[in-house]
């Protein structure tokens, strides 16, 4: 499998990382992946100082970001807002485009490292998807910076295609297929579903959730729609699968909640 799977060595103590920036595993084992493709084989202090430093400036970037649009943000009102030196900005960080394609490329990193763990002793590839969908919306949920820069900001620079992230991402897309793979060859899902279509299907309904529900403030939380997506797909794709009028009527009862609240004034987002 071409996707990091990152491992958390006991060199790297919760307590050298600041909460502000999170101190959760994924967060650590994403700091310890950064240090190994450095050529680091030990962590200095230094090391991490600069590491923590560096996603300092990530994390105010992506608030500013969020904020402000890209074309609107400067360097300098980062470092302002950071409470750093402009001149340390570019001692991590080219120019600014540099800056906000280094965003998703951490936040994959997370996302991945995350999605790993939380994947991990489940049994199965259609609970494996339901997980996934899950996890996905509930990490869009909590980094709705990250989402709104990402959807209207990093999507519609064309160099993205040739980053780290963009590669990261691909990965992400090929996981979901492999697992729908594994649901043909467990014998839980139909031999003749197409995987990239079925793929397709389920990351658009995820992005169609957090579009309408996150980005322009129509519901305050995007993990409910998990079920009804999954239990949506799934009444299609089982060996063994009966009537759908279940989930689909599940699917719809989520999709008329957005619906009813299209009509609300979109809310200005908080930076987080």
């Amino acid at each position: 499998m071409s996707i990091i799977h990152s491992t958390i060595s006991p060199i790297f103590l919760l307590d050298n990382v600041p909460v502000a920036l999170g101190n959760d595993s994924s967060t650590v084992a994403v700091m310890m992946q950064r240090a190994k493709r450095l050529g680091s084989s030990s962590l200095s202090k230094r090391t991490v100082q600069s590491e923590q430093k560096r996603r300092l400036i990530l994390k105010v970037a992506t608030e500013v970001f969020a904020e402000r649009g890209f074309n609107e943000t400067t360097i300098s009102q980062i470092s302002q807002k950071a409470k750093i030196a402009e001149g340390s900005i570019y001692h991590y960080f080219e120019n600014k485009e540099d800056l906000l394609f280094s965003i998703p490329e951490e936040r994959m990193e997370i996302f991945l490292s995350g999605l790993y763990e939380n994947l991990e002793g489940v049994e199965g590839a259609l609970n494996k998807i339901r997980k996934l969908i899950w996890y996905h919306l509930n990490f869009y949920e909590k980094n709705r910076d990250y989402v709104l820069i990402l959807l209207q900001n990093i999507r519609l620079k064309p160099r993205f295609t040739s980053t780290r992230a963009y590669a990261l991402i691909r990965d992400f897309s090929r996981l979901v297929v492999q697992l729908i793979e594994k649901g043909k060859n467990e014998g839980s899902i139909r031999k003749d579903v197409d995987s990239k279509l079925l793929r397709d299907a389920i990351l658009g309904s995820i992005e169609h959730v957090t579009i309408r529900g996150s980005i322009l403030g129509r519901l305050t939380k995007l993990t409910p729609a998990a079920t009804p997506i999954y239990a949506f797909f799934v009444s299609g794709i089982q060996t063994h699968a009966g009537s759908v009028s279940v989930p689909l009527q599940q699917f719809l009862e989520m999709k008329n909640l957005i619906t009813e609240r299209s009509t609300q004034k979109p809310r200005k987002m908080e930076p987080h």
